[in-house]
């Protein structure tokens, strides 16, 4: 996997850049959960996976020099993804996790999915928030007749 000359960062760097964007916010914490995943998902492309993570930080995060250390911290993410396999699938499941909770964050994984080539990605992402959404809204037997009788009755 070829990763840009800027993901060469110093163990001093990473420390400085992971501690400069803690506690930026929710919306903020949030997009560098999702990102990395998104960018590691399409490693195929990764530099245009890249290209794409840096305009939705640009778009969504201000200052722009906060937004490139926002930027930063992605890259060291998807680096470390390369370096080891489950750190990348417990932040994996952490964004099916996030995007469950809140769907408007689906529309990050189709501005960063939205090649036709990462059809495969797309679908499994939107399979995992079908399943999830189905076990929440399950109704047992017993409600389902009560809420039907409801239905009929008020008419």
């Amino acid at each position: 996997m070829m990763m840009p000359d800027k993901t060469n960062f110093t163990y001093l760097q990473k420390f400085l850049i992971k501690w400069q964007t803690r506690s930026l916010g929710s919306k903020v914490d949030t997009l560098m959960i999702m990102l990395p995943v998104l960018v590691y998902m399409g490693r195929p492309h990764l530099e245009n996976q890249l290209k794409q993570a840096k305009i939705i930080i640009n778009k969504n995060i201000k200052p722009s020099n906060l937004a490139a250390k926002v930027f930063d911290r992605v890259v060291i993410c998807v680096s470390e993804y390369a370096k080891d396999e489950k750190l990348y699938m417990q932040d994996r499941d952490k964004s099916f996790e996030i995007i469950v909770q809140d769907i408007q964050y689906y529309s990050i994984v189709l501005d960063m999915l939205k090649d036709s080539s990462y059809e495969t990605q797309r679908d499994i992402i939107r399979s995992v928030v079908q399943k999830a959404y189905d076990e929440e809204y399950v109704i047992s037997k017993e409600n389902k007749r009560i809420l039907e009788y409801q239905e009929h009755a008020f008419k």
